[in-house]
């Protein structure tokens, strides 16, 4: 008996809580796939945009590593084809790949881009026999 009375009160509690507070459910199941969506929009945004800088950079005379892992210079650009030279000496190869298959660029020998990177290495290395 006591537990059926109890029990009629709980019923009594949440449909009163249900009928005033439904509108707190929809808010917080909107807030969430707000959320998710922001989670995965937001980082696939910032991979395209470094993408497409790092692409910018691309020109004749760049070394630059395709998703395969095949490092050469560039040799002939068009807006949909790289033409890469591989090899050493008499055994350079001239491979044709699609822009997507670019990985990553280092800037041309001799080009602003290198040489800064290469006084920025510099500059560690420096930092490090101070250290020492």
């Amino acid at each position: 008996m006591l537990l059926q009375l109890l029990s009629f009160f709980d019923d009594a509690a949440t449909d009163s809580a249900k009928k005033g507070n439904e509108w707190i459910v929809w808010v917080v199941g909107g807030v969430l796939i707000l959320g998710m969506i922001l989670l995965m929009v937001l980082p696939q945004r910032k991979q395209k945009k470094r993408q497409e800088e790092m692409m910018s950079k691309l020109g004749i005379g760049s070394i630059v590593t395709t998703i395969g892992g095949i490092v050469g210079e560039v040799v002939e650009l068009d807006d949909k084809y790289v033409w890469l030279a591989t090899g050493v000496g008499e055994g350079k190869t001239t491979m044709q790949f699609v822009r997507q298959a670019i990985h990553a660029i280092e800037p041309a020998p001799g080009s602003p881009e290198a040489q800064a990177a290469e006084n920025a290495e510099k500059a560690k290395e420096d930092e490090i026999d101070e250290i020492k």
